[in-house]
Order: structure tokens, then sequence, then C-alpha cells
């Protein structure tokens, strides 16, 4: 058997411990970036008679709410 002391024991458990947040850590920052959104602001279309804010399948500056189906302009702030 290994002789090893307390703190060896702790330490060993601490960085141990560590080590398994790191990767926890690392998992959820990869899980974060692969689901996260990347919406422009100019391609975001606002509806005036629902109110349904939506982003367009094609890019374009005329198309209809997918909620009411009015004609949405998007407009250039």
């Amino acid at each position: 058997m290994i002789p090893i002391t307390y703190s060896e024991a702790l330490a060993l458990l601490f960085v141990a411990w560590l080590i398994y947040f790191a990767i926890l850590w690392w998992r959820e920052s990869a899980r974060l970036k692969r689901n996260e959104w990347n919406l422009i602001h100019s391609q975001l279309f606002h509806c005036d008679q629902c109110h349904h804010s939506f982003v367009p399948n094609e890019p374009m500056n005329l198309t209809r709410c997918p909620r009411c189906n009015a004609i949405c302009i998007r407009r250039s702030r």
C-alpha cells in the first residue's frame, strides 16, 4: 500500500475537485457558445400590427409577418 498523509490526501482531493469543476465549466461554455444566437440587429423585423419581432429566412427589406401575415418593412434606425 502507498503511504499517504492526511494533508497529501486532502491536497489530492482538492486538485481532483478543481479539475472536475474546470471540465464542467468548459463543457457549459462550449454548450452555450454552440447554442447562442447570431442575431444582427439590421436583420430584425418588427410587425406594426401584432408587434411580433422576427428574423426572415432570406435577407430582404420586405417580408410578411409569420404571425398575422401583414407586410413588414425593415426600417433603418
